[in-house]
């Protein structure tokens, strides 16, 4: 569903990641903990890689990030689609 959403919104070609692979399946923590990393990378303007990613497993292409790159991040979306549909997405934005 994530991919299908970034299909819609037109950000397929946009770098995506999960940091799921790197401290495991957190829970309520997820979304802090994910939101803080996100933070960390935009102020060293570095897009982390996704742990562990080969294939994907969708039909909708996303542009999954492999490597650490480096780039300016002014903004960063952040999802979380949890259990039972508890699902959040907020935009961060770091100024210079």
């Amino acid at each position: 569903m994530e991919a299908k959403a970034i299909h819609l919104a037109s950000l397929k070609d946009v770098p995506v990641n999960s940091l799921k692979g790197y401290f495991g399946h957190t829970l309520g923590a997820a979304g802090i903990l994910e939101s803080i990393v996100t933070m960390h990378s935009m102020k060293d303007n570095r897009i982390i890689p996704t742990k562990g990613f080969s294939t994907p497993g969708t039909e909708k292409p996303v542009n999954v990030i492999k490597e650490l790159k480096q780039a300016r991040l002014g903004k960063c979306l952040k999802t979380a689609s949890g259990f039972g549909g508890c699902n959040a997405a907020i935009v961060l934005v770091h100024e210079e």
